[in-house]
């Protein structure tokens, strides 16, 4: 046959003129000349195959949706920047982050706003803070929750109270830690804001380290994940550190009712139910980025998967199922990678499909990350990808046990 000929010629040239000589080297060197030309598979090894390919294709089927929906252009309104807005932050013992980044979102340049800080019982220098940049800035307002031995609450009460002492219906809920990059961010943030339930992109300030870096490329992981889903109409949770949503909204689906007890999903589930009665949607714009003090950064990070793998259990069945395809695709394109390595001898085409999917993903992430203006993670996250999903799996672990307990 045409195809065994060509393999002897180009390996035993010599065996052409000795059919014996050749015969010997095959033995002696146990080398199987069964080429891919005329391979037979069982029905386990088409069975591995087919699973290979299904999840390869479901890997970069995802990649690709995450490129398209990060990079869609969104479009500003017109009068946005002439709508009022009050900003929320509730802070307890963070008077060293309301020092260093309230100026920040109180020199914003915009005509209409307001920031009221809801100080939720600090023991710090919180208070003597906001009396200082009160005498400064008149648009800054705070009020207090004292402590109480016998009254125990949690952040959606802060909340809850700074949105009923806010004067302006749209409302933006962030953090003692961000901070924003620009002066024109609450403008190009409005913007896109107006109307809507609204999240958009944040991550960790940069910081040489190399657990620092992971936290921020879990997060830009993350973010990227539910901007897309978001962009498709199937928001999932919310980002505390850059959300927005209308008080009448907030009032009208009665604050935090049936889940004030729970400290966790005081952004995820609150997002899950204004969405079902507004529009809403993501920004991915640079422009509209917040960014997060990296002090306490691994503290900060185990806090944001703690509750939302607490809050899982409010995504609606579809929305779970289309989140949890894309790991578990991963997981059995190794799976069958390494069965396939082991019972067939498709070793070169194996290697091509993984080379290939690491190109194709690379690719993908890179330009997402461009765009995110975040492109100093992409080398390091061809090591930290083999350890998000191993986080990932730990805190999903501790949700199920967490739940079983309560």
């Amino acid at each position: 046959m045409i195809p065994a000929i060509f393999f002897r010629f180009k390996l035993f040239p010599q065996a052409l003129d000795d059919e014996d000589s050749f015969k010997f080297e095959l033995h002696k060197k146990n080398i199987v000349l069964e080429t891919y030309f005329y391979h037979s598979l069982t029905p386990f090894q088409w069975f591995l195959i087919i699973g290979l390919a299904l999840s390869f294709l479901t890997e970069l089927f995802y990649s690709n949706f995450y490129l398209r929906k990060i990079k869609k252009k969104q479009e500003a309104r017109i009068n946005s920047a002439s709508t009022p807005v009050s900003i929320v932050i509730c802070a307890k013992n963070q008077a060293h982050y309301l020092e260093k980044n309230l100026r920040g979102f109180l020199n914003q340049d915009y005509p209409n706003f307001e920031i009221i800080v809801v100080d939720n019982g600090s023991v710090d220098d919180t208070e003597d803070v906001l009396i200082r940049l009160k005498n400064e800035y008149p648009h800054l307002r705070s009020t207090k929750i004292p402590i109480d031995d016998k009254f125990k609450h949690n952040k959606k009460l802060a909340i809850t109270i700074g949105v009923k002492a806010a004067k302006h219906d749209r409302i933006l809920h962030l953090n003692p830690n961000s901070f924003a990059n620009s002066e024109t961010w609450l403008q190009n943030t409005m913007a896109q804001a107006e109307g809507k339930l609204y999240n958009a992109y944040s991550n960790f300030d940069y910081r040489k380290g190399f657990f620092y870096n992971f936290y921020r490329y879990d997060l830009s992981k993350q973010m990227i994940k539910l901007a897309a889903f978001t962009k498709s109409n199937k928001l999932y949770a919310g980002n505390a550190y850059n959300m927005s949503f209308s008080k009448t909204d907030f009032l009208n689906n009665k604050g935090y009712a049936g889940n004030a007890h729970f400290e966790a999903g005081y952004d995820h589930i609150l997002s899950i139910d204004l969405a079902k009665k507004t529009d809403y949607t993501f920004s991915s714009m640079p422009d509209t980025k917040l960014s997060v003090d990296a002090k306490n950064q691994a503290k900060v990070w185990r806090t944001l998967k703690k509750y939302y793998f607490r809050s899982r259990k409010h995504i609606p069945f579809k929305r779970k199922f289309l989140l949890d395809l894309e790991p578990v695709a991963q997981f059995l394109f190794l799976l069958f990678l390494i069965l396939s390595a082991i019972y067939t001898q498709l070793y070169f085409s194996l290697l091509a499909l993984y080379l290939v999917k690491i190109a194709v993903k690379g690719y993908s992430f890179k330009n997402a990350l461009r765009h995110l203006r975040e492109e100093n993670l992409f080398l390091s996250s061809y090591v930290y990808v083999f350890l998000r999903p191993i986080y990932n799996l730990i805190f999903y672990i501790q949700s199920c046990t967490y739940s079983k307990r309560s």
